[in-house]
């Protein structure tokens, strides 16, 4: 696999909310077969930040600007983004998170996920400028 010469890092695969989840704005969501088909790669995903309202307020991606995992009248594509802690991008400016992409049931400290960026590293994209 191609490296990139600063981070000497796989490149990553540009991946969208639709590759890893089926039924995307509906009651019947549900993860796709590239959440599990990607799992383990270096992905790219370009979506807007959001936290949650629990006891750790971890940050996570969403698909659309001012979605609220907590608060939506349906449910909504999440990734989690572990170790990510409050940034100024959060909200209506689009970014782009690079990382290894993993999917399964995992809880820490109190709170579960199913799919998530490990390593995540946050940029600004081109249309937030």
């Amino acid at each position: 696999m191609p490296r990139d010469r600063a981070t000497d890092k796989p490149h990553a695969r540009e991946v969208t909310f639709a590759e890893l989840f089926d039924a995307l704005g509906t009651d019947a969501l549900g993860y796709g077969a590239g959440a599990k088909n990607l799992s383990g790669s270096r992905v790219a995903v370009e979506g807007f930040l959001s936290h949650s309202h629990g006891f750790d307020r971890s940050i996570s991606l969403v698909q659309q600007p001012g979605l609220c995992p907590d608060c939506a009248g349906v449910p909504v594509a999440v990734i989690a983004l572990p170790g990510i802690a409050m940034t100024p991008r959060e909200g209506a400016r689009p970014v782009r998170v690079v990382g290894r992409l993993d999917f399964g049931l995992r809880i820490v400290g109190g709170t579960a996920s199913m799919l998530r960026i490990e390593d995540a590293a946050i940029f600004e994209t081109a249309d937030a400028a």
